[in-house]
């Protein structure tokens, strides 16, 4: 989103930090042997919440049951592992997460959900991936297009209530003063909902994340990722409570596994660039 807020999301001093990343990655207790941190809605669980079909961050390990997996969801896991809590994972759409965490469902929300103004007036947020929002199109289409007015009169999909979304509409909007044709939009629960409708011609893409843009590129030879049409400097977050006594809690615990490598290794694992990994000093502008 465009003025975004300067987020600084550090704690303490330097010698503080350490001294409390110590003390939580030496924690000895094993999930679910206490009621664990202040601020957790149940005790000795940590409810994480995730929004599907979005691999490699957050999807369902077969596909379409069994085990969710992903980068976001077992480093929420090794979140609570520091805390010495079980880390249940609750499944919902995207556009309820923060409802959720304001309800008291969720006390994690870790999600592929960029940090933005709207979002950080209402929840804590932690930075933890670099991203941006990114076109995917049919391949035959994707010959045709090397700037943004060239989306014009396209049919494209996103994932509702993202800032993909807005990206679309705002390209639309100078699509139309351009005097060009304005892009046709629908909305899904998750953008790779549309995949069938692109592959049927009913939509000639899809906006997501690079993420996701680049999963989608490796994995389907007839789905070809277009960069450089949208921004590309975003931050996913890690999402509690505005004002949540588990807040920092979180803070701590997602610093120490940046500190001691867990989150790059995740992401090499899942096939993510172990560079776009936040630092513990990362600022979100």
């Amino acid at each position: 989103m465009r003025n975004r807020a300067k987020i600084l999301l550090g704690i303490g001093t330097a010698a503080g930090l350490a001294m409390s990343l110590t003390a939580c990655s030496s924690g000895g207790s094993a999930p679910g042997s206490d009621s664990g941190p202040a601020g957790l809605h149940e005790a000795g669980v940590l409810n994480d919440c995730v929004a599907l079909s979005y691999e490699p961050l957050e999807y369902y390990e077969n596909g379409t049951s069994g085990k969710v997996v992903g980068w976001d969801v077992d480093a929420a896991r090794e979140v609570g592992k520091i805390l010495g809590v079980e880390t249940k994972v609750n499944v919902m759409d995207f556009d309820g997460l923060i409802p959720g965490l304001q309800s008291g469902k969720c006390d994690l929300a870790w999600s592929g959900m960029y940090i933005n103004d709207q979002r950080v007036q209402v929840t804590d947020a932690v930075p933890v991936l670099r991203t941006g929002s990114e076109v995917v199109l049919k391949s035959d289409v994707a010959k045709k297009v090397k700037e943004q007015l060239d989306l014009c009169g396209l049919r494209l999909a996103a994932q509702t209530g993202t800032e993909d979304e807005t990206h679309i509409k705002e390209a639309s909007d100078k699509c139309a003063a351009a005097g060009k044709p304005e892009i046709e939009i629908t909305g899904y629960p998750g953008s790779v909902d549309a995949i069938p409708a692109i592959r049927s011609g009913k939509l000639d893409g899809l906006v997501d994340t690079t993420v996701l843009a680049a999963n989608l590129g490796k994995k389907n030879d007839d789905l070809t990722p277009v960069p450089g049409l949208f921004p590309s400097d975003y931050w996913f977050g890690a999402f509690t409570d505005k004002g949540s006594e588990l807040s920092p809690e979180i803070e701590k615990a997602i610093h120490t596994l940046i500190e001691n490598g867990t989150l790059a290794k995740l992401a090499e694992q899942y096939g993510l660039n172990p560079d776009d990994v936040a630092k513990v000093d990362t600022k979100t502008s």
